[in-house]
């Protein structure tokens, strides 16, 4: 969906200042947010402020094309970047560590980045199985204009049949998030969607017009492995898709980026793509398995999940090193 936005850690985005790229993002399509908040389906409720650890924000909301213009901009500037935008690859032959074109045309390699997605053709041509699971749901994202000033803040509240949040993008625009059953959205018509969307947010944000919206599944999914000997490295969500509920998807994938790159001017070809490999496979799926555990404990039914979700949650609330580390996490700066 070409008008989902995510989140973009403080880190990442001084990595895309010093690349030259944020210049490139045009204003209006990014928004600067200083809070964030829980709140589970009992009711209880944690904020995180970027005043807690003396800073103006905890991060930026980024419309994703706005982003992948300023990359196409910033890499046509590069006389060493030759894009190939139109033509698509026909063939991959690795052993000979080639690309064949449908144009007839083939390019040779020393490596080949798999930056192609969920369904990486890099990633079955080399072989690279994945495991995962659906989880059964969907996510329904909407752009509205509000009536009222949104806040620069983004929240979320999680209920029975899936969570809902909030993204900010200008005083009067918002992205609506609302994760419901993969039957209910996928059945929902126009004014059903219409409908379901005014009386969950409504109550929050006062009334708005409904402008665009687009829905996806949500599926775990992790590569068996990140590389191949024949000079094949996966990044992004080719090596790993995870649950959107903190929005960390991207963030994930800037982080394998730099990791990359930190390996390669510093090792020979085959040391650092098993560097690569090592520190962000462990990476990621600690990341995957917080959101696993986001995921299960704030909707479970049982009363011991809900009462140790209530316990932390307390905990959170009361303990200022612990909140300070969780914001520092969410802004890139350090792992939880």
């Amino acid at each position: 969906m070409g008008f989902a936005h995510f989140f973009s850690a403080r880190k990442n985005r001084h990595w895309l200042q010093r690349l030259g790229v944020w210049s490139r993002v045009e204003s209006s399509k990014h928004l600067a947010y200083d809070a964030l908040s829980v709140t589970t389906r009992d009711g209880l409720s944690v904020t995180f402020t970027a005043a807690e650890v003396d800073q103006p924000q905890l991060g930026v909301m980024v419309e994703n094309n706005a982003l992948i213009r300023a990359m196409w901009h910033y890499v046509a500037e590069h006389s060493q970047v030759e894009l190939r935008s139109d033509t698509a690859v026909q063939s991959y032959d690795l052993s000979g560590q080639q690309l064949h074109f449908a144009t007839g045309e083939a390019l040779s390699y020393d490596l080949l980045i798999g930056a192609d997605g969920a369904n990486s053709a890099v990633a079955r041509a080399a072989g690279i199985g994945m495991r995962g699971w659906d989880y059964d749901m969907r996510c329904l994202l909407a752009i509205v204009e509000t009536e009222k000033p949104v806040a620069p803040a983004t929240w979320e509240i999680f209920r029975e049949q899936g969570p809902y949040a909030l993204l900010p993008l200008d005083q009067h625009r918002a992205c609506l998030i609302d994760y419901r059953s993969e039957q209910e959205w996928r059945s929902a018509d126009e004014a059903a969607i219409a409908e379901g969307l005014e009386q969950t947010f409504a109550p929050h944000i006062g009334s708005f017009e409904l402008q665009r919206h687009g829905s996806f599944p949500l599926r775990r999914q992790r590569a068996l492995r990140y590389i191949d000997t024949r000079g094949v490295v996966l990044i992004g969500d080719a090596a790993h898709s995870i649950h959107p509920l903190a929005g960390q998807g991207v963030n994930l994938g800037f982080a394998d980026v730099q990791e990359l790159f930190e390996q390669l001017a510093q090792k020979p070809l085959d040391q650092a793509l098993r560097g690569y490999e090592r520190k962000q496979m462990a990476v990621n799926q600690q990341m995957m398995r917080v959101m696993d555990a986001i995921h299960v404990g704030f909707r479970s039914e049982h009363l011991a999940a809900r009462a140790a979700v209530a316990l932390g949650l307390t905990a959170v609330s009361k303990l200022a090193p612990l909140r300070k580390q969780i914001i520092r996490a969410a802004m890139g700066d350090s792992q939880i």
